[in-house]
């Protein structure tokens, strides 16, 4: 299973994999793929979203969160499976940026 066919089915399939689709378990999930793959994307990832947020040392967990629902946003305020739906499309929405960049492209 390649990178964007991961991304399709996190976003639009995720309870085939993890039961009740939420944050946490797209996160997990998409850990998983990566250290099976062994190819590190995420460290990349990391560093990514770090320079988007000035240098931040938060993990790219919570920026994605920041991202999609501003300032103070935590895994902890995803009450509802519609909030929980916004933060795995925007996190996929913001891997598939990363990797559509010159330097991650041919990873």
């Amino acid at each position: 299973m390649g990178r964007e066919e991961i991304l399709w089915n996190v976003e639009h399939r995720l309870g085939l994999y993890v039961g009740r689709p939420t944050y946490d378990q797209a996160f997990s999930l998409l850990v998983g793929f990566d250290l099976a793959r062994g190819r590190g994307e995420l460290a990349a990832f990391q560093e990514w979203m770090s320079a988007r947020h000035g240098g931040s040392s938060l993990a790219f967990s919570s920026l994605a969160l920041v991202e999609t629902f501003g300032d103070g946003a935590t895994a902890g305020r995803l009450t509802t499976d519609c909030s929980h739906g916004r933060a795995i499309s925007n996190l996929c929405r913001l891997l598939r940026e990363f990797f559509r960049q010159p330097q991650t492209g041919s990873r």
